[in-house]
């Protein structure tokens, strides 16, 4: 297993280059372009910033979407969803490669998805608060090898807990949902699994779904985790989707997941796109993610 390991991670380094595509906010994110979505989508867009649990971070920023009846509802709780970027992402490519907020604004309208805040984290693993530089995007292979769990670990008290805190939201399990794609879908996987009461529907697309190198810097986060999805799985999220492409170099990965999640009787939708690890799939599978949260 430590081979399948290393070959795994040696071959999703080298591929994930032509993948997960920098945005044009790759030296960090503008706050001015960030205030001008409010006149593109329904909703109102904000970027917020959150301080950080991290050792050499004091602080962090992330893009939040409320819906368009938040200022008209001011006695009303929403659910939220958290959607994580992938290597050379941050917190507004969602928004920008993943055409996100538009594709909820569309299904909102239509009356296939349900009103809810939207939460874009930057979930990168900095050295500091100059390596951060406004949030910017990092390179792929330091970005793929930087998921170590410094990030993760403070997740819940950081990104969490402040949008709890200044927003109007139902912090219940059954109103939270997170998702994430590739080394986002990675961070999903064990976030969900870390955390069996916090979140209700999750997410992976194209998600490096295996054990990790270099997660062995926070082992108490990432490890063990069969142990955890036993632990979850005892109350089943409302909604678990695995969702890959049948050329994405993580779909071997993924098969296997599938294979174990069935063995052990764990409910789950398993999709298989036509395609590899690409935008147009991850639009999809957040098509499909968004028309089940909260559905219930």
């Amino acid at each position: 297993m430590k081979y399948l390991r290393v070959i795994s991670t040696l071959l999703a380094a080298g591929l994930v280059l032509s993948s997960c595509a920098a945005s044009r906010y790759a030296r960090g994110v503008d706050e001015a372009d960030v205030r001008a979505l409010n006149d593109v989508y329904a909703g109102s867009v904000k970027l917020v910033p959150h301080p950080s649990g991290e050792r050499y971070l004091k602080e962090r920023r992330m893009t939040v979407y409320l819906p368009p009846s938040y200022y008209a509802e001011p006695e009303r709780r929403y659910p939220v969803m958290y959607l994580l970027h992938g290597a050379r992402g941050n917190e507004v490519t969602w928004i920008e490669r993943g055409d996100a907020l538009r594709t909820l604004d569309s299904l909102v309208a239509a009356k296939a998805a349900s009103e809810f805040i939207l939460v874009l984290p930057n979930v990168n693993n900095y050295y500091s608060d100059r390596d951060y530089r406004g949030g910017r995007a990092l390179p792929a292979v330091r970005a793929f090898f930087t998921v170590d769990g410094e990030a993760e670990v403070n997740f819940m008290q950081d990104v969490v807990a402040t949008v709890d805190r200044e927003f109007r939201t139902d912090a219940r399990k059954e109103a939270r949902a997170i998702a994430g794609m590739s080394s986002g879908g990675l961070q999903t996987l064990y976030l969900a699994a870390n955390y069996p009461d916090s979140f209700d529907y999750v997410g992976l697309f194209s998600a490096y779904s295996h054990d990790t190198l270099w997660g062995e810097l926070h082992p108490e986060f990432y490890g063990r985790i069969g142990r955890k999805l036993k632990k979850q799985f005892a109350d089943p999220p409302a909604y678990y989707g695995l969702m890959i492409g049948d050329t994405d170099f993580f779909y071997p990965l993924n098969l296997i997941m599938d294979s174990y999640m069935s063995r052990k009787g764990y409910e789950h939708e398993f999709i298989v796109r036509p395609g590899g690890h690409e935008w147009y799939n991850w639009r999809a599978f957040l098509v499909h993610f968004y028309g089940k949260v909260f559905s219930e």
